[in-house]
């Protein structure tokens, strides 16, 4: 879509000040069709025709329209309005544009055609380790997560160091099932480096320690104790007070 260029001042010429206001709409119209179909400024007689012939006089008089074999031909039409020519260089350009970008993206990518035996056996192996680590890791959870940190590992460790690490932690005495990580974390955190794990406390995080109740020893008839000896001056005090009575 291209746009027709009008003058701010185009009402006030002395060219448009004599039309009617049919003419300076047939002069608009006739612009903008010169302008969609890229005529340059010719409008054939079927297009008069269309527009409405009876104001034709009144433009060519104004000077306006100039009379053309087969129709007319709109005066300064290509020194004021965007010539066919102007278009179609700047569409070209817009083209060009756009296929140098394309072949420019295209050649940023490079996508394999097909897989080669050695990629397909690469894979094969990697899903063949992978099996190993699953059977030996002594938590099953989160499988294909666990898959793609693998591959990733692989890069760091060697098989054999991550394998020897899963069995070390699967076979801690001191490893707790509920506080067991999840593979995918195990890996990611490359966990088959780490040491045995510190023994166990006897005593729960969330346990009390409790100790034996005292029992007090229980006394035989034998072990009933022996009454207190009265002291010798109540024995005289109750010795006296028998005597008075």
């Amino acid at each position: 879509m291209t746009w027709i260029k009008l003058d701010d001042k185009l009402p006030n010429n002395p060219k448009i000040l004599q039309l009617s206001d049919k003419a300076f709409r047939r002069y608009i119209e006739g612009l903008c069709y010169a302008n969609q179909y890229l005529t340059d400024g010719f409008l054939a007689d079927v297009v008069i025709d269309r527009l409405g012939t009876e104001v034709t006089q009144e433009l060519l008089k104004a000077g306006l329209w100039l009379e053309a074999d087969g129709g007319i031909q709109i005066h300064d039409y290509c020194e004021h309005q965007t010539t066919r020519k102007e278009v179609d260089s700047k569409r070209k350009q817009t083209r060009d544009r756009v296929t140098r970008y394309r072949q420019k993206s295209n050649a940023d990518v490079t996508l394999p055609e097909t897989e080669t035996e050695t990629e397909t056996e690469n894979i094969k192996q990697i899903q063949d380790s992978f099996d190993e680590f699953w059977e030996i890791y002594p938590r099953k959870a989160g499988k294909q997560e666990a898959r793609k940190v693998f591959k990733r590992a692989l890069a760091n460790a060697t098989l054999t160091d991550i394998l020897a690490g899963a069995q070390r932690y699967a076979s801690d005495p001191n490893r707790e099932a509920q506080y067991t990580a999840h593979p995918a974390t195990w890996l990611n955190q490359g966990r088959w480096a780490d040491e045995p794990l510190p023994p166990r406390s006897p005593v729960g995080r969330f346990e009390r320690v409790l100790e034996p109740a005292r029992v007090p020893p229980r006394m035989q008839a034998e072990d009933t104790p022996i009454g207190v000896p009265m002291p010798d001056s109540v024995k005289r005090l109750l010795g006296r007070m028998s005597e008075l009575s």
